[in-house]
């Protein structure tokens, strides 16, 4: 198994599952497909021996995201765009 491709495949998924638990709940349904089409892409690819790695990759990535929720998200939750208040010249 090829660690460092374990690696950047584990970060790029756990940085999108971390942006996605962020992301106010109108806009996530973006995020909702790309995610899945990332992996899908991922797991047509014609080097076979890339889909263990693969699977590897994303279920360590699930944990991360898993783990960053449990920590820090459950208790710090997604703010929405209404409740920004921006102070300018005018205030």
């Amino acid at each position: 198994m090829n660690g460092g491709y374990i690696a950047a495949v584990t970060m790029f998924f756990t940085i999108l599952l971390i942006l996605a638990q962020r992301i106010e709940a109108r806009r996530k349904r973006l995020a909702r497909y790309f995610i899945p089409f990332m992996m899908l892409l991922l797991m047509l690819h014609p080097n076979e021996a890339l889909r263990p790695q693969n699977l590897v990759a994303y279920a360590l990535a699930l944990f991360i995201s898993f783990v960053f929720w449990v920590l820090i998200g459950r208790y710090n939750p997604v703010g929405s765009s209404d409740a920004i208040k921006v102070y300018g010249l005018d205030d």
